[in-house]
């Protein structure tokens, strides 16, 4: 299904928690737990649900909720101690206000303690209806009327969750952004695919022909082939022409490419990453030329002028972004690092967009308009 410029998608997905309480010692009756490992984080659907905390451990154990941002009370547990090995309900009440929600899942057994981060998505209403949830990493804004927005779903187990959504313009044949989740559940052993092709979701007169490439360019991803590799299908999914740009071997396979790799590494150290990569043709108010290259049929395809890429991280129940922002050219190898980094609010003001937009406002705020380049190891 797909939506002119707006984005309406439900997700609601059970998910299960595993705590392990890991004890070396060969006489278990008597011994405390000596290691906590968390093995997840979850969000949760708007709609009143409920789903499983899995604690093992062969001691006492204790648990309570911390509400970190909006209301309390929504979460409920149906035991809040035990011995040994056991199976809670969370029980989940429906959020009815336009902002996210977030709490804590704390599990103590002796001086061992986890935190496990909860996000609730916000009520949103788009058209007069009230939608099942949204997704913290869609944009909102700068659409015009040759837009169309969607998202790809794949299966993970037994489940179905969203790949990624994007903002594609089928004149100028180029999506403005691409959003995603990024967590080591779409990580795992399949290789690059290759598997270029059309993109099912838009007509194929509406997008580009990339089976033989790009004069002058490469075929550049916006959502990196090596960020899914959970299934050949995710990773397939990546290689769809519309989440190709025309752009320079010297950006893509050095600094862009460098880039995506330390992405990767910021994921594996957070709760969850959400990830907005876009392509710029001109920024507000500006009168950039925009320059146009050839696909393999010798259509027209516009060539982006800037490349940015914005991040909020969720780590211990904490919000923090960074953004980064590329002209199309070469910056040389190597990392990124702060000289190309800029707040995620001064992003949007170039680009018209506004990120992360169903966050708390003072949240969002505080997120957006800081930069601190040393919190992410630049």
């Amino acid at each position: 299904m797909k939506f002119l410029c707006s984005s309406f998608w439900r997700f609601s997905v059970v998910l299960i928690f595993s705590i392990l309480f890991v004890s070396c010692s060969k006489e278990a009756k008597t011994e405390t737990p000596t290691e906590l490992i968390a093995e997840t984080n979850a969000s949760v659907a708007n709609t009143t649900t409920n789903q499983f905390l899995t604690i093992k451990t062969n001691g006492k154990w204790s648990a309570s909720v911390n509400y970190v941002t909006g209301a309390t009370g929504w979460v409920s547990l149906s035991s809040t101690s035990g011995t040994g090995n056991s199976n809670l309900i969370l029980l989940f009440s429906q959020n009815t206000a336009p902002e996210i929600r977030v709490a804590e899942i704390i599990v103590t057994a002796s001086e061992k303690v986890v935190k496990i981060p909860l996000t609730q998505e916000a009520l949103v209403i788009i058209g007069g209806r009230a939608t099942n949830s949204a997704w913290i990493e869609i944009p909102s804004g700068g659409s015009n009327s040759d837009c169309v927005t969607f998202s790809h779903e794949i299966t993970i187990g037994y489940k179905t969750v969203r790949n990624y959504s994007m903002m594609y313009d089928k004149k100028e044949k180029v999506a403005y952004w691409v959003a995603y989740p990024h967590h080591p559940l779409y990580i795992g052993g399949t290789g690059r695919t290759d598997n270029w092709q059309p993109d099912p979701m838009v007509p194929t007169a509406s997008q580009p022909n990339y089976f033989s490439g790009i004069s002058g360019y490469d075929r550049g991803h916006q959502i990196p082939s090596a960020d899914r590799t959970v299934s050949n299908a995710a990773n397939s999914q990546t290689f769809y022409f519309t989440n190709m740009t025309p752009q320079l071997s010297v950006l893509n396979g050095q600094i862009w490419a460098s880039l995506e790799g330390q992405v990767r590494n910021w994921m594996a150290a957070s709760d969850t990453l959400y990830v907005v990569t876009g392509a710029v043709l001109k920024t507000v108010n500006g009168n950039e030329t925009v320059n146009y290259a050839t696909d393999s049929k010798g259509t027209k395809v516009a060539v982006p002028n800037y490349y940015y890429k914005v991040l909020l991280r969720l780590k211990t129940g904490k919000y923090d972004a960074i953004g980064f922002w590329f002209e199309h050219k070469s910056y040389g190898s190597g990392g990124a690092t702060s000289s190309v980094s800029k707040s995620v609010r001064q992003i949007e003001t170039l680009t018209g967009l506004n990120f992360f937009a169903i966050l708390p406002k003072a949240t969002q705020d505080d997120a957006e308009m800081t930069i601190t380049p040393a919190a992410w190891g630049l």
